[in-house]
This record gives C-alpha cells, sequence and structure tokens, in this order.
C-alpha cells in the first residue's frame, strides 16, 4: 500500500552512535525519507531544496522527481 506522509523537516536529527569498538561520533539521522542509507541521511535531501510550496512531489528510485496530485475521497 502506498502512503503520502506530510511532514516539513529542514535538517537531519543529529544523534551520537557508538560503534563496536567504543568509537562516538555524531550522525545524521533522515528526515526527508529520501535516503539510501536510512535510518542515516546520506545528504539526499539536497534534492528539495528547489520545491514549491503546497506542491506535492513524488521521489522516483532513479532520483527523478515529479509533481503528482491526489484524490481524497
Amino acid at each position: 500500500m502506498a502512503r503520502v506522509i506530510m511532514k516539513d523537516a529542514h535538517a537531519s536529527h543529529k544523534v551520537q552512535v557508538v560503534d563496536d569498538e567504543g568509537n562516538t561520533r555524531l550522525r545524521g539521522i533522515c528526515m526527508c525519507g529520501l535516503s539510501s542509507n536510512l535510518p542515516f541521511c546520506n545528504g539526499s535531501h539536497r534534492k528539495t531544496e528547489d520545491e514549491e510550496e503546497g506542491v506535492l512531489y513524488r521521489y522516483n528510485e532513479d532520483g527523478t522527481r515529479e509533481e503528482c496530485s491526489i484524490q481524497i475521497e
């Protein structure tokens, strides 16, 4: 089932991650849903910088974007 999720996110949420050797580093948690490395941010949100307010977009697997509309019944 496909879903449309509406949220505003302008940056990733930063968390401290500890690896198996005990090293701590700061990682960004993806807030846009486009990262190929979920739940971590990989910078894919940069694709959204020129989105227009009030327009619904669909991002395809190949990285392309298209405007779309939804019908609510």
